[in-house]
């Protein structure tokens, strides 16, 4: 035996085995009668060791559960199909699973299966799990605080089957690296599968701690890739299994989706969805909608009949809501192939109880996309906001609706995550926002209920100060505010960005260079071409060379022409560039393309789109990409405005402060809305 498996038996971390146990009893000369002795008390260990694995489980053995209770999707039906499941493929990367979870004898396994809504992944673990360690016992939570207890007393010889598991890694608190390291340290098997997407966002995603921890979690784990199709080696075997399985031959024989889709239904759910009637379209694209906001928790009879309004006209509104559901419901729940339907229900976790409907994974993938940059009805967002009962979900709202520059309903769902939740966060995101709006008595009050709350929040105390002293900084700028336009876009601009600019541009002034290169940069990536121009002229060359930037990739070559002409060297240097932005404009739709279909999973991807919209001026791309709550859109078309002088300052500022309507309507506040209690309703 290695050292270190005798050195965690030693130390209490791991049991050993009967043979090994009995191996040591040998060495050690025991009599025969205290041999039994030990071998009573192995028993009684695995015994409980077995009960806690039962309890935490609820079932015995990893081959005593149905695939379907597993989450592996139903596949489509034929009159002389037998089995359950249909003929399973080997895939190419079983070899490499199955390896990673037989070394659990020795060092526990982490695997996660990365790939797209009915690629196989689950049924894929399944298969490997069954091959591997079919009489071990399952653990399938329902939350991230059933893994966090065990991981003080991990059972042994134990499944952790994490389907969907960024359910996991999205839950409060969150699942963490060292809950999976207990874990899997005893040893045992965590498995789980992830969208693209949502590993992506997570492996990439902001600087805060928890991030860093799912980080490092995922890091952590062993990720097998999952395509969208099989691979030609795959459809080789697949042909061959589809002469004992006539569902594989249906599969192979459809070209608009791949094998393992239309195994589950895919294709048609997507035809279901396209003929429903009204009021089932409505519903399937509610809960599409709210799945395209974050939502992953199901959602209730009641929050959908307030949202599907949104998703009807003319006299199908006036109807009752029982008829709403008594002919959207049967449609939407209606079994297709294999029992696959648009929407689920759920019980959340609670046997017995409807806890409300969920979608289809193929569904709600294939509506992504087709509706990306649909707006969503004010109906669904004030359902959403109101009656989201999971702090989880209410979070990843406020997100998508600050995304899409849609601040009263980011507004209403940060008031319920600070007050009804007492998220910290959130309160400092709000106070924030009504700052940007100029409503400093409401910022304040909200920051002053979070100290009474919480004394001991320094980040609340610290904002609060910050607040105070930009509140006196306003006050001072007002008066000259009402009749100078500098004055009142300088304002606006202390009211957007918390003073950052201003601050920077008093040290500029006062003669600091680190400070004049950090403004210019903000002048640059906020579109303030004014000021940039008026620095450029004053002789500051740091502006002058971002000013020529900005020019080249808007192919002004009149404008560097003339500033050229002027002595501007800066100009001069990038005259030759214009031809190359100009070129690359006329081949940009290709990469605008490229750019889209990963712009929702990647960051930085999101953010080239953005900027490269930007470079070619396109305020309707830009608009887009905002409806599709795309990361960087909102800053991208701000700054085009600033730029472009499209409107006047005071539109401007409405626009930064207040955003838009659901429909994409500029918000025009009353005037005296910081007197207004009921601002917003």
């Amino acid at each position: 035996m290695k050292r270190a498996t005798l050195s965690d038996a030693f130390n209490g971390r791991t049991l050993l085995g009967e043979q090994a146990l009995m191996s040591l009893l040998t060495l050690y000369e025991e009599p025969e009668s205290r041999r039994q002795l030990w071998l009573a008390a192995h028993q009684r260990i695995k015994a409980r060791e077995r009960g806690a694995a039962q309890r935490a489980a609820g079932t015995d053995r990893f081959d005593t559960v149905s695939p379907r209770d597993l989450g592996i999707h139903s596949a489509v039906l034929t009159p002389d199909a037998l089995d359950e499941l249909p003929a399973y493929v080997e895939r190419d990367f079983d070899f490499r699973l199955r390896a990673a979870l037989t070394s659990v004898v020795e060092r526990g396994s982490f695997v996660v299966l990365v790939g797209g809504s009915s690629t196989g992944k689950t049924r894929s673990l399944y298969e490997a799990i069954h091959d591997v360690a079919p009489n071990w016992f399952l653990v399938q939570p329902e939350q991230t605080e059933e893994l966090l207890e065990l991981r003080h007393d991990p059972p042994l010889r134990t499944i952790f089957w994490l389907d969907e598991l960024q359910r996991y890694l999205g839950g409060h608190p969150p699942l963490s690296a060292d809950c999976v390291r207990a874990l899997t340290r005893k040893p045992n098997i965590v498995v789980g599968t992830l969208w693209p997407d949502h590993y992506d966002a997570r492996l990439m995603g902001g600087q805060s701690d928890p991030a860093d921890d799912v980080r490092r979690l995922l890091r952590s784990a062993l990720v097998i890739s999952v395509a969208d199709d099989f691979t030609t080696a795959e459809r080789e075997r697949a042909h061959e299994k589809a002469e004992e399985d006539p569902r594989l031959r249906i599969a192979l024989d459809t070209r608009d989706a791949g094998v393992t889709q239309v195994l589950a239904g895919g294709p048609a759910l997507v035809l279901h969805w396209e003929q429903a009637r009204p009021y089932a379209k409505a519903m399937i694209n509610a809960v599409a909608d709210a799945h395209r906001l974050g939502v992953q928790s199901p959602l209730r009879e009641d929050l959908l009949v307030e949202a599907m309004a949104g998703y009807l006209s003319g006299n199908r509104r006036v109807q009752p809501p029982e008829q709403w559901l008594a002919e959207a419901v049967p449609y939407v729940t209606q079994k297709l192939h294999g029992e696959v339907s648009a929407l689920d229900v759920s019980d959340g976790g609670k046997p017995h109880t409807f806890a409300g409907y969920t979608i289809a994974d193929y569904l709600a993938q294939h509506l992504r996309r087709q509706r990306r940059a649909e707006p969503i009805p004010d109906e669904a967002w004030r359902a959403l906001v109101t009656r989201t009962g999971h702090q989880a979900d209410l979070r990843r709202i406020a997100d998508s609706a600050t995304a899409r520059m849609r601040y009263v309903y980011a507004e209403q769902a940060l008031v319920r995550l600070a007050t009804e939740l007492g998220d910290g966060a959130a309160a400092l995101e709000l106070a924030r926002l009504l700052v940007r709006q100029d409503r400093f008595d409401r910022a304040i009050e909200v920051l002053h209920r979070r100290l009474a709350t919480d004394p001991r929040d320094g980040a609340a105390a610290e904002c609060l100060a910050g607040i105070e002293a930009l509140r006196r900084r306003v006050d001072e700028l007002r008066p000259a505010a009402t009749g100078d336009p500098a004055a009142r876009r300088r304002l606006a601009e202390i009211l957007d960005d918390g003073g950052r600019r201003d601050a920077l541009r008093i040290r500029a002034d006062a003669g600091e260079a680190v400070a004049a290169e950090e403004l210019v940069e903000e002048l640059a990536s906020h579109g303030c071409l004014r000021e940039l121009r008026e620095r450029a002229d004053a002789g500051h060359a740091y502006a002058a060379e971002a000013l020529a930037d900005l020019h080249v990739a808007w192919g002004d070559e009149e404008e560097l022409r003339a500033r050229a002409e002027l002595g501007d060297e800066a100009a001069e240097r990038r005259l030759p560039k214009v031809h190359e932005a100009v070129s690359r404009s006329g081949g940009a739709a290709s990469e605008l393309a490229t750019l889209r279909a990963t712009a929702g999973a990647d960051p930085e991807a999101a953010w080239q789109l953005c900027g490269l919209l930007f470079e070619l001026r396109d305020l309707e791309g830009l608009h887009n990409e905002l409806d599709a709550g795309t990361y960087g859109a909102a800053d991208r078309l701000m700054a085009l405005h600033t730029a472009g002088e499209t409107m006047p300052i005071e539109q401007l500022m409405r626009l930064r402060a207040f955003g838009l309507t659901a429909d994409g309507a500029p918000i025009d506040p009353p005037a005296d809305f910081r007197k207004d209690p009921r601002w917003p309703s």
